[in-house]
């Protein structure tokens, strides 16, 4: 599995129900904020899928 983001399902972090959820479960800080989005760094990322699974709105 390869974690990305499916834009257009995702409102951002402040607008996100679970507050940014992805962001604050990933161990490695593979999710950056760039401009209130989430980006994967695929460098750091090991595809856990916690993210994934937390996301509220099956954006990643």
């Amino acid at each position: 599995m390869t974690v990305s983001l499916v834009a257009d399902k995702c409102d951002g972090f402040d607008k996100c129900s679970e507050s940014g959820a992805c962001f604050k479960v990933c161990a490695l800080n593979a999710i950056a904020d760039v401009g209130n989005m989430p980006v994967i760094k695929d460098d750091t990322c090991f595809d856990c899928g916690l993210c994934v699974i937390i996301c509220p709105n099956g954006a990643l």
